[in-house]
């Protein structure tokens, strides 16, 4: 399926390195963190082809190294983004343009950020809920629950980590402020860099072939946890995870809050996957109108349902099954 526009060019100022994106419905904008720049730069919601960004944040007064991620917090009108380059969460007010300064960050040890990857704001319990990485002996592999204005070196509040979460690696995290339901994807997958934090990896070869990251045995999934009630070495909630459900290794999330859906990037398959939110997999509910007419229209054309039009629910047994909701 082709998509029905794409933002692309020179003028645009994006780079091949752009992950974690961000949609502001009340506004209709687009925010993309740029990294090789040190930027985040904004389009209007119908950007197309080599269109320039309305607003650019980029500057020395920024604070930005490496943005990897962002979230916009519709209610309070800020801009948060994760930057992994200063182990850093900023904030900014929503129209920040220019070489404009954050108005919080979070930065310092007892913060435990490393390499932050997925940020997300819940306004309703006024959280901010962040995933991390870390490769180094003690760090925090998992979510970290801050309160949303916070600031300076200050430790989280609780942190979703451990062998029970079953996360090895993760990247982008959605949240519902609806339920207070964080949305993780735990790529899972054993990316081993030439480097070794600061030097080359110790015995590799100069002329060897790295393995690849996406052959590990390891299988990502979508996971639920619950931004007040959990804390430390929990499963999560819901599931998605399984070969029923086609992916592999999630590298990001979102979700379709009106039409109760969840939506979910795979780095394997390099496509897109659509599933109904966990909480709804306690029977099974009916599909939407929309995969409806996607099925009439197949059979019409005699094509066979897709398997990802199925919305089963999906694998929430193969991790023992959801805690209660």
């Amino acid at each position: 399926m082709a998509p029905a526009r794409v933002i692309q060019g020179q003028l645009t100022r994006l780079s091949r390195t752009t992950h974690g994106i961000a949609y502001d419905t009340t506004n209709d904008e687009i925010i993309a963190p740029n990294p090789l720049a040190a930027a985040v730069v904004i389009f209007r919601g119908g950007a197309t082809g080599e269109e320039a960004p309305v607003r650019t944040i980029q500057g020395a007064r920024t604070g930005l190294s490496r943005p990897e991620t962002v979230a916009i917090d519709e209610k309070n009108n800020e801009l948060v983004v994760g930057d992994p380059g200063d182990r850093r969460v900023l904030v900014y007010r929503r129209t920040a343009d220019g070489d404009a300064a954050p108005i919080r960050t979070i930065q310092g040890p007892k913060t435990k950020l490393l390499q932050v990857v997925g940020v997300a704001v819940d306004p309703v319990r006024d959280l901010l809920v962040v995933s991390t990485y870390s490769r180094l002996p003690g760090g925090v592999t998992g979510i970290l629950i801050f309160g949303r204005t916070d600031q300076g070196d200050v430790a989280p509040k609780r942190v979703i980590t451990g062998p029970k979460t079953g996360i090895t690696r993760l990247r982008q995290i959605g949240l519902d402020p609806e339920t207070g339901k964080i949305y993780v994807a735990a790529i899972n997958n054993e990316y081993l860099p030439p480097y070794d934090v600061d030097k080359p990896r110790a015995g590799l070869d100069a002329n060897a072939e790295l393995p690849s990251p996406w052959n590990t045995g390891t299988e990502g999934f979508i996971g639920v946890w619950d931004d007040v009630e959990d804390d430390g070495d929990v499963p999560p909630r819901s599931m998605i995870k399984g070969r029923s459900t086609g992916i592999v290794h999630p590298a990001g999330v979102t979700f379709n809050a009106k039409d109760g859906e969840v939506i979910a990037p795979d780095a394997v398959w390099n496509g897109l996957f659509t599933f109904l939110k966990p909480e709804l997999f306690k029977g099974r509910p009916e599909p939407s109108a929309a995969v409806e007419r996607v099925r009439a229209g197949q059979q019409r054309a005699g094509v066979p349902p897709s398997p990802r039009l199925r919305r089963p629910a999906v694998a929430l047994a193969e991790a023992g099954g959801p805690r209660p909701q």
